[in-house]
């Protein structure tokens, strides 16, 4: 349908009104040079209709457009003098079947000056990106490696010596452990020591997660997928660490019908968001982690035994804090040191009745447990010397045996011998022995390794022994 003259009429003075607006120099030349349109009465004080018909040198002394013309080039952000004034102007030739009709110039900034300021508030804007970015990565990014880890416990050297090794593949690890054992610097340390290092580390807490966003947060969700989701949508967890790692804390209270998505992700390597039907594909390795047993959850019904078997494939029974005696020592002086570098004023060492303490007490908050206590210490210290008075006060009341004496010591009444009328010294000592293993054996929950270590025997030792009294 063909336009009425009204309408071009009514288009050309919209146009014309925008060029007013947006150009405060602007020029059009024919293609021999004659301006037809020319919005520069606010930088040279000369009307337009004083210019239309004269040749664009008349009017603008230093233009260029006559070489535009010729050359068919455009000259973007070029420095002109007009006016007295250094000016950035851009210079563009109008073509229409290859043949050169008019140019345009346009003045982009008035001064050199207005550059310099838009060059300094892009650099702003880059450098506050910049900042946002390594904020970003720096969230998603693995803090710790192996030597963050201080041991000299031999069996926990053993299972860092197999996280190093289970590292370099890509099946799936489950971190099994007491609550403060440091399952979280091992999943850190793997994904450092990976092929992977260089990707994404992403960690979720599942048991902190309410079970009806669980899904939104592993798998993201598409705009207006449910209410109050967000109009732009929100990508998931597992689409975050893409090409890295995630580390799902607290597996085994993950709900089931989450457990059966998650299994399916493990083998398909896909997923759909929340109100997609776009199958997303992610290469990403899977760190679990447990405080709990996940084969008792199996026979309880609360955990797939097929998921299970899909996480376990290497698994690291991180050992609790005291069955690792010699660590307490070398942790507590670690920590205090790590202390000193944020405290302006902070002792520098432990009394020697303080270290024999900490070896004595059970710590069933391990090493998370360890740090507070040193820490409490540091703030209630008054000289360089860290004494039994700056422990806390629960600590001090279970080292003085004011509370549960089986975390601390053995309760001798338990491992009396009522003498009959055998004197016989071998049965009397299977007797005694017998307590003792039995004892050893509560203390450490039947793990016989650490049952080993508190009555100073070989493994191989301890299980002679039992099998001998038929324990």
């Amino acid at each position: 349908m063909k336009k009425t003259y009204e309408e071009m009429k009514i288009e050309m003075e919209m146009i014309d009104e925008f060029i007013e607006e947006a150009y405060e120099g602007m020029v059009i030349v024919d293609g021999n040079g004659i301006i037809t349109k020319f919005k520069y009465e606010k930088v040279l004080g000369i009307k337009e209709s004083d210019a239309l018909g004269k040749h664009v040198t008349e009017v603008i002394e230093t233009t260029r457009l006559p070489q535009v013309l010729k050359s068919g080039k455009s000259e973007i952000g070029d420095i002109q003098k007009i006016n007295g004034h250094d000016m950035v102007t851009a210079r563009i030739p109008i073509e229409r079947n290859g043949v050169i009709i008019g140019a345009i110039g346009t003045i982009m900034f008035k001064d050199v000056m207005e550059v310099n300021y838009m060059s300094d508030y892009i650099k702003t804007i880059k450098s506050q990106m910049n900042k946002y970015k390594r904020e970003i990565k720096r969230m998603n990014q693995a803090k710790y490696t192996f030597g963050d880890i201080i041991t000299q416990d031999y069996h926990m050297m053993y299972i860092i010596d197999t996280a190093k090794r289970a590292s370099t593949s890509q099946s799936t690890i489950c971190l099994v452990g007491e609550s403060g054992t440091g399952k979280e610097y091992f999943a850190h340390a793997i994904h450092n020591t990976s092929q992977r290092k260089f990707g994404t580390f992403v960690q979720i807490n599942c048991g902190a997660i309410p079970s009806n966003l669980m899904e939104s947060e592993l798998f993201g969700y598409e705009s207006g997928a449910f209410t109050g989701a967000s109009s732009s949508g929100k990508i998931g967890k597992f689409e975050l660490a893409n090409g890295g790692t995630i580390f799902l804390d607290e597996i085994g209270t993950m709900p089931l019908e989450m457990q059966a998505k998650l299994l399916r992700v493990l083998e398909e390597r896909e997923f759909e968001r929340i109100g997609g039907n776009e199958k997303v594909e992610v290469d990403v390795r899977v760190i679990s982690a447990t405080n709990e047993d996940l084969k008792e959850l199996v026979l309880q019904g609360k955990f797939r035994e097929d998921l299970y078997y899909r996480l376990d494939v290497v698994s690291l029974n991180i050992p609790p804090l005291r069955s690792r005696h010699g660590d307490i020592k070398l942790l507590s002086q670690h920590l205090l040191k790590s202390f000193q570098a944020s405290y302006d004023s902070c002792p520098d060492k432990f009394s020697v009745e303080v270290l024999t303490r900490l070896e004595s007490y059970c710590w069933p908050g391990n090493v998370r447990e360890l740090r507070n206590v040193v820490e409490s210490a540091v703030n209630m210290a008054k000289g360089h010397v860290i004494n039994v008075r700056d422990l806390p006060e629960y600590i001090r009341k279970a080292l003085l045996n004011e509370y549960d004496e089986s975390c601390v010591q053995i309760n001798h009444n338990d491992l009396e011998m009522t003498i009959g009328d055998s004197l016989d010294i071998k049965h009397c000592v299977d007797e005694f022995e017998t307590k003792l293993i039995q004892e050893a054996l509560r203390r450490t929950h039947g793990n016989k390794t650490d049952a080993s270590k508190l009555l100073g025997l070989h493994r191989t030792a301890l299980y002679k022994k039992i099998n001998k009294l038929g324990l």
